[in-house]
Parts: C-alpha cells; sequence; structure tokens
C-alpha cells in the first residue's frame, strides 16, 4: 500500500484479527502447536524449528498477513520440553499483533501406555495502532470519494501486555490429545482497560490419532480441534495422508461467526526438512465481505538430531499439514 492512501476495514478483518477479544485463528494448528498449548513443548521428541507464512485474501482485494516462527525440543536435565514461539499479525498500516512467548512442558509416565505433559507460557503481548490510515465506510462519499479518515481519529498507539497459558497433552499408543487455556491475565489492549478490549481466555481441545496401513507405508493423521473464546467458538476437522515423503491434507472448519471453510494441503518429506503449502477457502456463510476470502499458508519444518533415548521419552506424531 503506497504512503498516504487509507485503509478500508471491512467486516472480515475485524473478526479475525484480536478485536472484541478474539485472537486469529489461521485454520489449522499443524507446526503451531506450542502457541495453543505449552504441554507440547517437546513432544515429538527431537528439536523442531517451524516456520510459517499466511496471506488473508478476501474479495475485495484486502490482506491481512501472518509469520509465525516456533523451536522446541525434549531435554533430558528439565524433564521434559522447552521452546519459544513469535508470530506476528499485519493488517496493512492498520495494525500490528506482534507476540512472543517462552513455553516449558513437564513430561511423565502415568500408566503403562499413558504419558502426560503439563505445560506453562508466559508471554508478551503488543499492539501497534496506526488510527491515522483508517478509513470506515461512513468516511466515503458516492459523489466526492473519501472525506474522512486521518482527521477523525485519534494518535497512533502503542501497547505491551504480559500473558500467561497453561495446558496439558496426553498420549496413549497410537492417540494423543490436548487441553489448553490461554490469555489467564486476560490483557487489555488498549488505555481505558475497558472490558471489550481485553483478550478473552482461549480454551482449546484438540485430540488426534496416528494410523500406519501394515507394510504399505500410508499414515493417515486423522485430528479433531474445538477453540472457545467469549461468545464464538470454531471446530476443525482433518486429516492428513503421507507416502514416501508425499504429504496431501483435507480440513473443514466452521466459525460461530457464520461462515464454513474447506482446505487442501500439499506437502513434501525431505527426511529431516519438510515443505508446506495449504489453501482453505469460504464456502458458505458470511456477508458480503465474506466473499472470495481465502487463507494461503507456506510452511517449513526443520527437525534436528534425535534426543537420547530414554523410556520416559515418549514421541507424538502431530500433524504437519
Amino acid at each position: 500500500m503506497k504512503p498516504g492512501y487509507g485503509t478500508l476495514i471491512p467486516g472480515f478483518l475485524l473478526c479475525v484479527m484480536t478485536l472484541n477479544g478474539q485472537d486469529t485463528w489461521y485454520g489449522s494448528m499443524s507446526g503451531m502447536h506450542l502457541m495453543y498449548n505449552p504441554a507440547w513443548a517437546g513432544a515429538t521428541g527431537v528439536p523442531v524449528l517451524n516456520i510459517s507464512a499466511y496471506s488473508f485474501l478476501p474479495g475485495n482485494g484486502f490482506a491481512l498477513k501472518s509469520v509465525y516462527a516456533s523451536y522446541d525440543g525434549y531435554m533430558p536435565g528439565l524433564h521434559g520440553g522447552a521452546g519459544f514461539w513469535i508470530s506476528d499479525d499485519m493488517l496493512g498500516e492498520v495494525m500490528n499483533d506482534l507476540r512472543a512467548g517462552a513455553s516449558y512442558a513437564y513430561h511423565f509416565r502415568a500408566g503403562r501406555e499413558l504419558y502426560i505433559n503439563a505445560g506453562l507460557t508466559a508471554s508478551l503481548i503488543n499492539r501497534g495502532i496506526r488510527t491515522g490510515s483508517i478509513i470506515l465506510p461512513e468516511d466515503i462519499d458516492p459523489f466526492r470519494g473519501v472525506t474522512g479518515g486521518s482527521s477523525g481519529y485519534s494518535s497512533p498507539a502503542n501497547y505491551s501486555r504480559f500473558d500467561l497459558g497453561t495446558g496439558i497433552a496426553f498420549s496413549s499408543g497410537q492417540w494423543y490429545g490436548g487441553l489448553s487455556v490461554m490469555h489467564l491475565t486476560q490483557p487489555s489492549l488498549s488505555d481505558d482497560q475497558q472490558e471489550h478490549n481485553r483478550l478473552n481466555r482461549l480454551y482449546t481441545l484438540n485430540a488426534g490419532a496416528s494410523f500406519t496401513a501394515g507394510g504399505s507405508g500410508v499414515t493417515l493423521n486423522p485430528s479433531a480441534t474445538f477453540l472457545a473464546q467469549g461468545e464464538y467458538f470454531t471446530v476443525y476437522l482433518g486429516t492428513e495422508l503421507l507416502f514416501k515423503g508425499l504429504m496431501s491434507g483435507v480440513s473443514l472448519w466452521h466459525a460461530s461467526h457464520g461462515f464454513t471453510t474447506a482446505g487442501t494441503s500439499l506437502g513434501w518429506d525431505a527426511d529431516r526438512v519438510k515443505f508446506i503449502l495449504s489453501y482453505s477457502y469460504i464456502i458458505s456463510g458470511g456477508d458480503a465481505s465474506f466473499k472470495g476470502t481465502a487463507i494461503a499458508k507456506a510452511g517449513l519444518q526443520f527437525s534436528f538430531n534425535n534426543v537420547e533415548k530414554r523410556r520416559a521419552v515418549h514421541i507424538i506424531k502431530l500433524p504437519v499439514l
């Protein structure tokens, strides 16, 4: 966007960004488990670096972009896993939400095949707002064009807040699951501390499994996620198929905002490096601002040397796509 031009804010972006106490939902937790539940730290048994880039593409041509990176691994000296993550949501020239956190999960064996992780994360949230770039629909006159914008709004603002989250995860045989509560402090992303500016607590419940079809080399990884925050919720269903390095996946998710989205993913597993591309599209629901909206994702996952094999180390095959 060229300097000096305002930004038109459609309804879709108001519900995607962390406005009115809501988090950005990327369409899938794959590669982002650490940000949603600290109990997954070190769950894969090897040090892993995840890098993802997202582009939200509403039909009106406006784009919300997000980047995410994390690193975690199992550490025998800590009897669990530890790592850090960072995300940045950029709404044009109007808003920037930067988050960074560190997570730790204690791993223990609770039964013959039952393993439990209990995690905690501490993070910092920074929101920057450039209100002079905003143009609302009422600022546009059909004959004179843009009549409002920077002159009618407050000066730019920047807010930094501390946050906490906790979670638990379990695995038994081929199955795994997790439950977390994020934004325990319910930080306010404004200077007035009003309730509608606070981030509501985010409750996440997810489960999945990994099945291998005999000696065929085919692996199927179905998963499901339920997120609830304030008065809104999202249900996600997905599965990925792995065969000789090729990864493919399909997904379907529904948000209580009133829209349903379908997605497809492709990837390549080159031993310690995984390449991921995915595309999601709103197939029903929403108002005019939702038409043609899609979410594109590109990601990389780097796996490093295996940790020392011990009975206390239990590897969980989390979804990649």
